[in-house]
This record gives C-alpha cells, structure tokens and sequence, in this order.
C-alpha cells in the first residue's frame, strides 16, 4: 500500500487513538473513526504537520473521508504536485 495510506492508519492511530485493524489491501471508511468536526480538523491538521505542507481546501470536503484508499490516492498527488 501506498506511504499515504500508511500515513492515514498511523494518524489514526497516534494522533486520535483509533487502532484500525485490517489487512491493507481492504479499504475503510475513514469518517467511521472520526465521530465530530474537531477530530476531523485534528486529523487534518496532523496530515498537515506530517507533510509539513497545507492541505488544499478540497482536503476539508467530509465525503472525501468515505474510501481510505481514495483519499490516499487523492494525497499522493497532493504530495507529487508539491
């Protein structure tokens, strides 16, 4: 799986005290382990430390929690874009 994805489950893990246990090849709703807004911009802003980079706005769109893998997609260009 990608470093982004990887990067996600760690977060989620560290920083919000979720362990996701799956294999990696599954896919997860990643707003499952973010119960309200300020977990949401908690995870945010720990994406954004670990990048050392602000996220685009698009980041703050909730749907884009609804595939693991998408929004591991979507940051892997973020990334390769910076």
């Amino acid at each position: 799986m990608t470093l982004s994805y990887q990067m996600l489950v760690k977060i989620l893990e560290e920083k919000l005290g979720f362990a996701i246990i799956s294999d990696e090849k599954d896919d997860f709703v990643i707003s499952d382990y973010i119960p309200d807004s300020t977990a949401f911009i908690q995870f945010i802003i720990a994406i954004e430390e670990e990048l050392g980079s602000d996220l685009p706005d698009d980041f703050l769109d909730y749907d884009i929690l609804s595939s693991a893998k998408g929004f591991a997609e979507k940051l892997d260009f973020f990334i390769a874009s910076l």
